[in-house]
């Protein structure tokens, strides 16, 4: 057995393809996998994702399969879902013309040469034969595979004028493979790199989150910066292109925090409007900015204030990464990170409610009054319900009488 068929039988979702490609083939139609997957595995690396692709049309493939989702039918687009697994199946295609940047106005379904040749990369054009066990490269993909060489399928300006998000893909998969662009392609994302400007929101925050989260993520943002991408995206960037590392980021945002992080206010906003992120996001960026731009405020809090700030993940966050990159709050971090493990990393129910002070307080009055039993509970100058109403008989004294 090839490696390439053991590290794609080593996929969770392998059983789940075979039993799409018996289907299909005991029907008579061809069934290869596609893309990223061949790509991956002639690397050495298992794919996220398995891809069918078939010369069965959307309506043959629904009616072979019991359970199948329409994601995109019109081109050929189908999901079959086998055994807890969810496997998209594609037509073999050829793609009409473009008008918007972003999709054809039409498919015809077509040959496994003709759906290699209208996609975006070499490398990215591979098919494996099921049936053969081998791989199916119509546009010398495998070479440029061995290169570490990044190529336009066909003449680079047509692809990128065709879907204006490959322009920013080039990037991502030069950093996302650590390869090196070929010059000809290079060129023209420098010639076309304005056309950026007309990708959607979503589509530019989601190829921002791959790039961010590639293994040459410098690569990736200094083809970004050379090519133009940077100056119509993010010029504040040019002012300092550095990646310090993603210090352990698991979500999207979180990485982009990091790609936001020397901006000024202004900046930061009109980069989190740019890339369409949902309100909590948002805040939970916009949290991490404020903390990392003058920690001294946060660390001048008392400790109940600056344990009530951590249930944030914004604030969380930002303190996680000062911690990791040796920032001089880097003791009182891990002081602080100690008191919030003793409390189960949770905010306890507070010994007092609105209940125990209504008729005795008002107004503004009455939030600043738990507030501050909270903070001394968490500081465990209150440590019981009755330790803490003798303190608010006191409390409410101090108040009446000054």
């Amino acid at each position: 057995m090839s490696e390439v068929q053991k590290i794609l039988e080593s996929h969770p979702h392998w059983s789940a393809v075979e039993a799409i490609y018996h289907r299909l083939q005991a029907h008579g139609y061809k069934a290869f996998l596609a893309g990223g997957c061949v790509r991956d595995a002639l690397l050495g690396i298992q794919a996220n994702d398995l891809d069918v692709a078939t010369d069965a049309s959307p309506d043959q493939i629904e009616g072979l399969f019991e359970k199948t989702v329409n994601v995109g039918k019109v081109f050929g687009v189908m999901r079959v879902l086998v055994g807890g697994a969810d496997i998209e199946v594609a037509t073999f295609r050829t793609d009409g013309t473009y008008q918007d940047g972003r999709r054809p106005e039409g498919v015809q379904f077509s040959t496994p040469e003709q759906d290699a040749e209208r996609r975006d990369f070499t490398v990215n054009a591979l098919f494996y034969d099921l049936g053969t066990k081998k791989v199916l490269d119509f546009v010398n993909g495998e070479a440029d595979l061995r290169q570490g060489l990044l190529k336009t399928v066909g003449a680079p300006e047509r692809r990128f004028q065709e879907d204006h998000l490959r322009l920013l893909r080039a990037a991502r998969f030069v950093g996302q493979l650590d390869f090196v662009l070929d010059p000809q392609s290079f060129e023209a994302l420098k010639k076309m790199s304005s056309l950026v400007k007309t990708v959607s929101g979503e589509r530019l925050r989601d190829e921002m989150g791959k790039l961010l989260k590639s293994k040459a993520v410098s690569k990736a943002l200094k083809v970004m910066e050379d090519s133009g991408l940077m100056a119509h995206l993010f010029p504040f960037r040019l002012r300092d292109n550095r990646w310090k590392g993603s210090f352990g980021a698991k979500s999207q945002w979180q990485l982009l925090s990091l790609f936001l992080r020397q901006t000024t206010k202004d900046e930061l906003l009109a980069a989190l409007r740019l890339l369409k992120l949902s309100g909590k996001e948002q805040r939970a960026i916009e949290r991490s900015w404020e903390l990392w731009q003058d920690p001294t405020n946060f660390f001048a809090m008392n400790l109940g204030k600056k344990l009530q700030k951590l249930p944030d993940e914004g604030t969380l966050w930002s303190l996680q990464v000062l911690d990791l990159e040796g920032s001089p709050w880097q003791k009182a971090i891990t002081d602080l990170f100690k008191e919030w493990n003793l409390w189960h990393q949770k905010i306890p129910a507070p010994f007092l409610s609105g209940d125990d002070v209504k008729g005795r307080l008002t107004g503004r009055a009455i939030g600043a009054c738990l507030e501050e039993a909270l903070e001394l509970q968490l500081e465990r100058k209150l440590r019981s319900r009755d330790e803490a109403l003798q303190w608010l008989k006191e409390y409410l004294e101090r108040e009446t009488h000054g």
